[in-house]
């Protein structure tokens, strides 16, 4: 049988058309049947198989049948990505282990291709393959890390450091960390003191490594991710510099050194590389920019405008896009020569674009172009494999589906002919189980004043007694809350920073039938204390700001769970534009946090998922289809505890000062105000464009030393709008976070997030507009004892999740009501 096919391939070869003007091998392809691979690949170490854009889900499915084929007839036992490299290293040395499932791919791997079904059906492949004893790697070979590397790298390197006995500053860690994990270079774009600090503890750090007697693998992996970093830092650095780059020439050269170095770790191993055509073409001066390509190309644009909103192509500019390109493909077949062999994709029809996003139709390619002759020839699906004696140019769209003339048999080596292309199918996940709206409940509505002088008293926390659900009351002290029938006999306490709390009978109100309350707090009458006046013994000294910061940091552990468990909340997210909402909508999500409530640089990636209820109260005119389920995942990383990026983990880069001893919810707590001195995602979470100043107030309690509420005002250096010509953009954040006590450990219990953006002419700083984009997110309950395990990621929460609106349930529930205006104040 497969001496039938080769010979159909070949007689395919000598066929001659009227319209045949490019000559090369055909193999026509049917039930997935890739045997003629076995001639073309034989002795061949590494494969690379492109993609035209990553919005090709005919090329996902195919590459996903081919890397099949090719390992188990080929052995191919190692899949590299376009990924980051220390990421599907981390993920794999983890999985490899089972300290974590397959799914931790979802987080390594970009979400261009894990999102997709396709990716799905490999990650199941090689779990089946994995059970029957056949392993196959997933590695990476980008520089641009993620969400693995930003968690747990600088644990790895501070391991080695000290196992190695390796002597290197403290301080030289720190920058090393903010360059690597936080990325903030735009001082080191800027000032040639803080770029001589950054490289000096490169050299010194590189050094060092080099100085390591027989390394272990796992050390020779550090050492190149470093290798790798740096030269990612140098990128972004030339970038923020705008120095002139070839495309992406550093890049391309530094992930063809990682791939090399991981086939020399992986001697043995034949590789199969997925990543962009771009990357793993090679001669790309062979092509020939015409008149031709700049009428796709315009009108390729005018089609991503009016989706989508948004171009970044200029017309005319389509001359300079590949100029001084130097892609991976090339050094990598300087290095390996015959041992590599790279393979392109191309459409003829169809539509394209990436997961759950927009899609675009594939324009109809010109004559005079291998799409056209395919086409013509009636092939639906084809391999054609390029004369090497071919003189000619002629155009293929094996590069982001736009038609290029070129001599494409010196740039790849392959092509798949896929006639119809279609978006990836996005992936699915377990079916999640909905709330129902409650049958025999009790809706309460209140409003909280000041006893004395009835002034409104905003976000006081409403709560039932002995349970785990609460809510608070909006900024005019206004609430509803629904009690169910099992809870009618117990009691309603309202709380409020600087007041006595207050207990309400529901039985009371229920055989009333009273659906609305007047609560009146009175005032905790505890005058302020001036922290020097404080002596705690007889022996003791008053606690300074950074002692009391520093106490509350190491009581993290006895303050806030430790252990995996699910918190249910209500997340609010509005957008205002010039006084008016244009996109309102609210939701029920449930979470499973699974390592309890413990510091890391994306808390995102140990947290999963679910939305129970949703609904849209301004439908959400924005083009982005995901809208705020993935600002809910980000909520996150803005939290005191969860996230590094603050002044709990980064004092050092804050000044502190004691503002006395204050009431909160029936306790005395420390106020602690802070200014930041060194601005930046490291100390902020906030990246591009910088912070250029930060400051807030910690609110800490004097018995235990918990951080019971945390505020913080950020305002960020303004920038050009890179989608919106001649309009600069000037960013402040607020953000409030209160935590609750619950079963003896504390819990998140409001995080309001403000993100207001003012938009000027850039020409002559006059005001345009502003935006603000508000969120609200309230925990409604604590789950900590026989807890649910979640598998969706909290970043892909939105994808591929419909759920019905219940109208019943909404209108039985009112978890927080509209405040009448929003209070943005930056005066601490």
């Amino acid at each position: 049988m497969k001496f039938y096919f080769t010979l159909f391939c070949v007689l395919l070869l000598n066929l001659t058309f009227s319209q045949n003007i490019i000559s090369g091998k055909y193999c026509k392809i049917e039930n997935n049947d890739y045997s003629f691979l076995d001639t073309i690949l034989k002795n061949k170490k590494i494969v690379l198989l492109g993609e035209q854009s990553h919005g090709d889900g005919a090329t996902f499915d195919e590459k996903v049948n081919i890397i099949k084929y090719l390992h188990e007839k080929q052995k191919y036992n190692a899949i590299a990505f376009e990924s980051g490299m220390y990421d599907q290293y981390k993920a794999f040395q983890e999985y490899s282990k089972k300290k974590t499932a397959i799914e931790v791919f979802d987080q390594s791997i970009l979400d261009i291709w894990s999102d997709s079904k396709a990716f799905q059906n490999l990650l199941l492949y090689i779990e089946e393959r994995a059970k029957q004893k056949d392993t196959i790697k997933i590695l990476g070979f980008d520089s641009q890390e993620g969400i693995l590397f930003s968690n747990h790298f600088m644990n790895d390197l501070t391991d080695l450091i000290k196992n190695r006995k390796i002597n290197i500053a403290k301080n030289s860690l720190t920058r090393i960390e903010k360059a690597f994990v936080f990325r903030d270079l735009e001082s080191i774009a800027n000032s040639r003191k803080d770029s001589t600090d950054l490289y000096q503890d490169f050299n010194i750090l590189v050094n060092a490594l080099k100085e390591i007697q027989n390394p272990t693998f796992h050390e020779k992996m550090l050492k190149q991710v470093i290798n790798s970093k740096i030269s990612d830092v140098n990128f972004e650095v030339m970038q923020l510099q705008n120095q002139k780059v070839a495309v992406q020439n550093p890049r391309d050269k530094q992930m063809s050194k990682n791939l090399i170095f991981l086939s020399e770790m992986y001697p043995n191993e034949k590789m199969i590389c997925w990543g962009a055509s771009y990357h793993f073409s090679k001669n790309i001066d062979q092509t020939e920019f015409t008149e031709v390509t700049e009428n796709y190309l315009q009108k390729q644009s005018d089609m991503e405008l009016k989706i989508t909103g948004f171009t970044d192509y200029t017309p005319g500019e389509g001359a300079k896009l590949l100029e001084g390109a130097l892609p991976m493909g090339g050094l990598l077949k300087t290095y390996f020569k015959d041992e590599v062999y790279s393979i392109a994709f191309s459409s003829y029809e169809g539509l394209y674009g990436r997961v759950d996003g927009k899609t675009l139709p594939i324009l109809t390619p010109p004559e005079n172009s291998i799409e056209q002759q395919n086409s013509n020839k009636g092939y639906k699906k084809v391999f054609f494999e390029f004369d090497k004696k071919e003189t000619n140019g002629y155009y293929c769209s094996a590069l982001g589906n736009i038609p290029i003339k070129a001599k494409w048999n010196t740039i790849f080596d392959g092509l798949f002919f896929i006639k119809k292309s279609y978006q990836p199918e996005t992936r699915l996940f377990e079916k999640e189980n909905y709330v129902q709206a409650q049958n025999d409940a009790f809706v309460i509505n209140g409003k909280i004043n000041d006893f004395k002088n009835h002034k409104i008293i905003a976000n006081a926390d409403v709560s039932i007694q002995q349970t785990n659900k609460n809510i608070l009351a909006n900024k005019e002290g206004e609430f509803s809350i629904l009690i169910d029938k099992p809870n009618f006999n117990n009691k309603i306490i309202v709380s409020a920073f600087g007041y006595i709390s207050d207990t309400i009978s529901i039985k009371n109100l229920v055989d009333t039938n009273k659906h609305f309350v007047k609560i009146k707090l009175r005032p905790f009458h505890f005058q302020t204390i001036n922290l020097n006046e404080v002596v705690v013994s007889s022996t003791s000294k008053p606690l300074s700001a950074e002692e009391i910061v520093a106490k509350a940091q190491i009581n993290i552990e006895l303050n806030y769970d430790q252990n995996p468990y699910n918190q249910t909340f209500f997340f609010s997210n509005k957008v205002i534009k010039n006084n008016e909402v244009i996109s309102h909508d609210e939701s029920i999500i449930a979470t499973y946090n699974s390592t309890g409530m413990k510091g890391v640089n994306n808390p995102e990636e140990k947290i999963f998922g679910e939305i129970q209820q949703t609904r849209e109260i301004i439908k959400n005119t924005s083009k982005n289809k995901l809208g705020s389920m993935a600002t809910f995942a980000f909520l996150f990383d803005r939290d005191l505890i969860l996230s590094k990026a603050n002044v709990l983990y980064k004092p050092a880069s804050y000044t502190l000062k004691k503002e006395g001893i204050v009431p909160y919810n029936d306790q005395k707590v420390y106020k602690i105000s802070f200014q930041n001195n060194e601005p930046g995602a490291y100390s902020t979470g906030y990246g591009y464009p910088a912070p250029k100043k930060s400051s807030g107030v910690l609110y800490i309690d004097t018995q235990t030393f918990a951080v019971l509420k945390y505020e913080h005002c950020v305002t960020r250096e303004p920038f050009e709008l890179k989608n919106q010509v001649g309009k600069t953009a000037q960013m402040n954040h607020k953000i409030t976070i209160t935590y609750k006590l619950s079963d003896g450990k504390y819990f998140i219990n409001y995080l309001n997030v403000i993100d207001k953006s003012i938009i000027t002419s850039t020409a002559d700083n006059s005001f345009l507009y502003d935006t603000y984009n508000v969120n609200n997110l309230m925990s409604t309950e604590v789950k900590t004892i026989n807890t649910e395990k979640l598998n969706r990621a909290l970043l892909k929460i939105g994808l591929n999740n419909s759920v019905p609106e219940n109208l019943d349930f909404w209108k039985n529930n009112s978890f927080i009501l509209p405040d009448e205006k929003i209070i943005f104040d930056l005066c601490y």
